[in-house]
């Protein structure tokens, strides 16, 4: 088959040489007319425009193309920035998410364990069990050298049981671990190995020293992984997306343990493990508020043309009454006459602007889609996963943020200094797009930069400026970019060889302080291993908008002078000086700031009220799918029969 289709392939191209042009209807009957291939190219390019911008246009996004310089418009006149460039491109992972794989787990047993000595019949249970290389009881390598270590030390002397029944420590310990849905963990993932549920143990073990002895190791190989997963979260970061380079500080599995061996309140202990986070407890409320009650939502909001003022549509009415409950209009400016009711008039339109405002929409006063989609929520119901996700996410932050912080939100796309647990300041920001997202880290802040330099990319320089500088060599002179050669040294635009450059021949090319400058007046840095920063824009415009996932990676903010002012503890008159003189200046800050690049899509705002945000990066859909996979393996009763799995072992006997 493949042989004749490459004949005639052939025999097509022998007949395109030697057939004269009178012939060429066979081929344009074969692929379409000349202009008909011409209209099928131009519909796959803007097929794959609109696949490169999906992430705006589903969010109302107005996207503005470059605008080309022609040979009729004035010299010098600026072109238009397009919106997608970032001033120093950071290549990104795609969107970055990894499919979990639940963690490799080993029997908690060692064969080294059989000659040792044990303390009494409880403690020879206990060193049976730990013996048994076919045991149920499995964790992963921190948890279970911890464990054998505990029970090593102490002769397997048992930390739950006593005279072969489970003590009252114990059953505290259990009642915690039964109700961990309510920092949203899985429960069953802390059910002791081999037990069909956490009620009625004493029964379960039905008087036996090696069932007792398996409760034992397993509830303290249970209570050892609640303790890590409460503390600093149950999943590893690094293992769900390639952006999070974080390190969660739990607690260490053999700390813990000598705690809850000791200690006479394991319980409370176990609950002081909890971030301390005031957003913690905020969204653990609300989880339990959720569970009991319910998400209440109002009916949702008509989708429609969008209405601008002096428009009439059906919806308006529905409209005014929405702008007056939320606050945004008064019942007397709502007041109508009858036939102007479904009209959307001046008064209307400046409370939706005021509405708009506050949840972060364009502020059009028309009721348009973004709006409407306020309305209903971004979420479609899964409240209760953005606060689960939320809350795992608060036990991979630091244990202490900084007295005072920088806080970025890429879901909410905000910044908000805090300082001794007050907000100081907050700002719109603009993260990374989706396939160049901004890292999730922490670092601290160090310098303002006023009036930075820019140096151009060499990807910028190659892929964007070089076609044009081969035609016109002396583009950079003119608009005022300083060019420097391989050995550092200052030359004219005019003098470089440009058909000779590509992206390793150590060209630079420096952007000048001022106008119009990629970076905008001011630069905020922390060191990191990313190479993102937080800086101005000359893009002002793109803060209006709803999403703002425009960057390569890097944080621009949205009010710079005011972000410095309140970082360097200087007033406004100061910034404008240093600003005016045009000079690039680079100030330390005067004490001591952290940084926090992270991803919530459920936060509570300065009045204690849940927000929930959009999963922009797909983080939470990640998140999700790792506690679908942990709840199939964990969710099931064990099948395993614990003296049945005991008597295997070979010449012990299971009493």
């Amino acid at each position: 088959m493949h042989t004749r289709v490459i004949k005639a392939a052939a025999l097509a191209a022998a007949l395109a040489i030697a057939t004269p042009p009178a012939q060429a209807g066979f081929f344009d009957s074969l692929f379409g007319t000349k202009a008909e291939r011409k209209a099928r190219a131009e519909r796959r390019r803007i097929q794959a425009e609109e696949r490169r911008r999906w992430w705006l246009e589903e969010n109302g996004v107005r996207v503005t193309r470059e605008k080309r310089v022609t040979k009729k418009e004035k010299p010098g006149k600026k072109r238009a920035v397009p919106i997608y460039d970032d001033p120093e491109p950071i290549p990104g992972f795609g969107m970055g998410n990894v499919a979990y794989v639940l963690p490799r787990l080993q029997p908690v047993a060692d064969k080294a364990m059989i000659p040792l000595a044990a303390e009494g019949v409880a403690g020879e249970a206990v060193r049976i069990v730990l013996s048994d290389a076919k045991t149920p009881i499995r964790a992963d390598a921190k948890v279970r050298e911890s464990v054998m270590a505990l029970y090593r030390d102490s002769k397997f002397k048992p930390l739950w049981t006593s005279n072969g029944a489970v003590s009252e420590r114990a059953k505290t310990v259990l009642a915690v671990l039964k109700t961990a849905a309510l920092d949203g963990l899985e429960p069953g993932r802390y059910l002791p190995a081999g037990f069909a549920s956490f009620d009625e143990i004493d029964g379960q073990i039905a008087g036996s020293n090696i069932a007792a002895a398996q409760f034992d190791v397993g509830l303290t190989v249970a209570v050892a992984a609640y303790a890590m997963h409460l503390s600093g979260g149950a999943y590893d970061p690094g293992k769900l997306s390639l952006y999070h380079d974080v390190k969660p500080e739990a607690v260490e599995p053999g700390t813990a343990l000598k705690v809850l061996a000791y200690t006479p309140y394991p319980a409370e202990y176990l609950k002081t493990l909890e971030p301390k986070h005031p957003a913690y407890a905020l969204l653990k409320a609300e989880l339990a508020r959720i569970d009991t009650t319910g998400v209440e939502r109002p009916a949702p909001f008509p989708t429609g043309k969008r209405v601008k003022v002096g428009q009439k549509d059906d919806r308006i009415p529905e409209l005014r009454s929405r702008m007056v409950a939320l606050g945004h209009m008064t019942a007397e400016d709502a007041a109508v006459e009858a036939d102007k009711s479904d009209v959307l008039d001046k008064a209307l339109s400046k409370g939706v602007k005021l509405y708009q405002a506050s949840v972060g929409v364009a502020q059009t006063g028309a009721l348009d889609q973004a709006t409407v989609k306020s309305f209903n929520g971004d979420s479609t119901g899964n409240e209760r996963e953005k606060i689960v996700s939320s809350m795992e996410r608060i036990r991979w932050l630091p244990k202490t943020l900084g007295e005072r912080h920088v806080f970025v939100n890429q879901a909410s796309q905000e910044v908000v200094v805090m300082d001794k647990g007050q907000r100081t300041w907050t700002s719109r920001v603009i993260v990374g797009r989706p396939t160049t997202q901004t890292a999730v880290f922490h670092d601290e802040m160090e310098t303002v930069v006023f009036n930075p330099t820019w140096g151009m990319p060499a990807s910028i320089l190659v892929n964007e400026y070089l076609g044009k500088l081969r035609r016109d060599p002396g583009y950079f002179d003119r608009i005022g970019y300083q060019v420097v050669n391989a050995k550092g040294k200052k030359v004219s635009s005019r003098s470089v060889s440009w058909g000779s450059v590509g992206p390793n021949s150590g060209i630079g090319v420096i952007q000048p302080a001022g106008d119009g400058n990629a970076l905008g007046e001011l630069k905020f840095l922390f060191p990191n291993s990313h190479s993102i920063y937080m800086h101005d824009t000359p893009n002002r415009e793109l803060f209006s908008e709803n999403r703002r996932a425009f960057s390569h990676g890097c944080v621009r903010v949205q009010d710079p002078r005011e972000f410095a002012k309140v970082l360097l503890g200087i007033t406004d008159e100061e910034v404008e000086a240093r600003l005016a003189g045009g000079d690039t200046e680079n100030v330390k800050l005067p004490g001591k700031v952290q940084v926090h690049l992270t991803y919530f899509t459920a936060w509570p705002d300065s009045d204690g009220k849940i927000r929930y945000y959009s999963d922009i990066y797909e983080r939470d859909k990640t998140l999700e799918g790792a506690r679908a996979i942990v709840a199939r393996a964990y969710g099931g009763n064990s099948g395993v029969k614990i003296v049945e799995a005991a008597a295997k072992l070979t010449g012990v006997s299971a009493d």
